[in-house]
C-alpha cells in the first residue's frame, strides 16, 4: 500500500495560516459567532502576527500542546449532541489538520467510495437523498435494509484510528499532529463533534468497511451518509446475510455497535427513514419533525420582518423539499403564513431592482467608455472616467 509523504513540506507555511486565518475570519462566519466567541478572535486577531509566529514555532518544533474544549449541547428531536469548540490557535490548527487529511485521504489517495456521501462539496444530503428516491421509486419487490451505528463519533477507537493513519501516512510530522488532535479527547474513545476535522475522520475511520461490503460482500447499491446506512437487493436473504456481516465486522474493525432497531423491509409495503424524508417505492414524503421545525423558522422570519432573511431561509427549504411530494404542503403554508411569502415576494423585487441599476449603471458605463470625449481639457483633468468618488475628490485636490 502507498504511503504519502512530504506533506509538512507543503502545508507548514506561513501562507498557508495566514489563509486560514482571513478563511475562519471572514464576514459570512462573523454573522454567526456569538459575543464570546467574537471576544475571543478579537484578542488574537489583536495579537496578530505574534500568534502566527507562535503557531508556526509549535508546529515546527513538534510543541503544540491543544487546550481545552468548549463544550456546550445541543438538542436535535429526541437527540441531545454534545457540541465541541476550540479557542483561536488551536482551531487554526486543527483546520491545518483538517487540509493535511483532506489531501492524503481524498485527493491522493481516494479511499471513500463515490456512495458515501456527508458534509463533501457536491456529495451532500440532498444529493444522496435524491439518488435513493429515484432508486426506490416505482420499484416492486426491492427490499431495503436500513440501519445506524449507535454513537458513531463518540465511540471511535482511537489505537484504530491511529493504525488506519500509519497505513496511509509516511510524513513522521504529521503522524505527530494526528496523535495530537485524536487524543485530545481522553479515555482513548471518541473524536470532537463540531470541528473542522471531525466530518473527514468519520469517512476515514469507515472507509475500509465500506470497501469490504462493496467488493467482497458486492452490495452495489450500498450507502452510508455518516453513520446511517442503507443496502437495497432484490433477494431478502441475502440482504439479511450482508446485514450480519455488516453488523460483525462493524463490531470486528471499527469496535463499535450497530444499533438493534436496525431493520429490513419491502419498499413497497412499507416507508423507511431517509435524511429528513419518509420513502417508499410509491413517493417520498417530509417527516412530521422536519415539517415542524421549517414552520418554526417560518414563524421566526416573520417575527424578524426580514425579505432577506426570509428569502434565504426558503431557498434552504427548497433544496430540502425537492423531489418530495410536498405540493400540498406548500398550498398549506401559503395560506397559513400569507406574512412569509409576502417578504419572500418583496425580497426578489428588491432582487430585481438591484439587478436592473447594475446593468443600468454598466450600460452607462460602456457608453461613457466607447464615447468620444468632447469636454474641455480642464474637466478631463479633474473628473476622469473610471475613478471614485474619492479618487475623484483626491485628483481635484492634487491638482489644485
Amino acid at each position: 500500500m502507498k504511503k504519502i509523504g512530504n506533506v509538512r513540506k507543503k502545508f507548514l507555511k506561513r501562507e498557508r495560516v495566514m489563509l486560514i486565518i482571513e478563511h475562519l475570519t471572514r464576514s459570512e462566519v462573523q454573522n454567526h459567532w456569538t459575543p464570546a466567541q467574537r471576544k475571543r478572535w478579537m484578542e488574537f486577531l489583536a495579537h496578530y502576527e505574534g500568534n502566527i509566529e507562535m503557531i508556526m514555532n509549535s508546529l515546527r518544533y513538534q510543541t503544540w500542546e491543544p487546550g481545552d474544549f468548549i463544550i456546550f449541547r445541543k438538542r436535535e428531536g429526541h437527540k441531545i449532541r454534545t457540541i465541541y469548540e476550540s479557542k483561536p490557535v488551536d482551531m487554526v490548527v486543527d483546520t491545518l489538520w483538517f487540509d493535511c487529511l483532506m489531501y492524503v485521504f481524498f485527493e491522493q489517495k481516494h479511499i471513500i467510495p463515490d456512495t458515501c456521501y456527508g458534509s463533501i462539496k457536491g456529495k451532500g444530503q440532498h444529493e444522496l437523498r435524491r439518488k435513493i428516491i429515484k432508486l426506490v421509486h416505482g420499484r416492486r419487490n426491492l427490499y431495503a435494509y436500513v440501519g445506524d451505528t449507535g454513537q458513531y463519533y463518540p465511540s471511535m477507537n482511537h489505537e484504530v484510528l491511529m493504525r488506519i493513519f500509519r497505513e496511509h501516512i509516511k510524513d513522521k510530522w504529521l503522524l505527530w499532529l494526528c496523535g495530537q488532535c485524536v487524543g485530545r479527547i481522553d479515555g482513548l474513545r471518541g473524536i470532537a463533534l463540531g470541528l473542522p476535522s471531525s466530518n473527514p475522520v468519520g469517512h476515514i475511520y469507515h472507509a475500509a468497511l465500506d470497501w469490504m461490503m462493496k467488493l467482497e460482500m458486492k452490495v452495489r447499491r450500498y450507502y452510508r451518509f455518516c453513520d446511517d446506512k442503507w443496502m437495497f437487493h432484490r433477494d431478502v436473504n441475502y440482504l439479511h446475510t450482508a446485514a450480519r456481516t455488516l453488523r460483525d465486522e462493524t463490531k470486528a474493525q471499527l469496535d463499535q455497535r450497530i444499533k438493534p432497531t436496525w431493520r429490513i423491509l419491502n419498499c413497497t409495503e412499507e416507508r423507511f427513514e431517509c435524511l429528513g424524508a419518509m420513502v417508499n417505492s410509491h413517493g417520498a414524503r417530509l417527516r412530521t419533525f422536519s415539517r415542524r421545525r421549517m414552520e418554526r423558522q417560518i414563524r421566526n422570519r416573520i417575527r424578524e420582518h426580514d425579505p432577506m432573511k426570509a428569502l434565504k431561509t426558503w431557498s434552504g427549504f427548497q433544496g430540502s423539499l425537492r423531489d418530495l411530494n410536498v405540493s400540498n404542503l406548500i398550498n398549506y403554508w401559503r395560506e397559513v403564513y400569507p406574512e412569509f411569502f409576502h417578504l419572500i415576494r418583496w425580497a426578489r423585487a428588491i432582487l430585481r431592482e438591484r439587478q436592473r441599476r447594475k446593468r443600468w449603471h454598466e450600460r452607462m458605463e460602456k457608453i461613457l467608455t466607447e464615447a468620444t470625449d468632447n469636454r474641455s481639457d480642464t474637466n478631463k483633468r479633474l473628473y476622469p472616467y473610471g475613478l471614485t468618488h474619492t479618487e475623484k475628490d483626491t485628483t481635484t485636490t492634487s491638482t489644485l
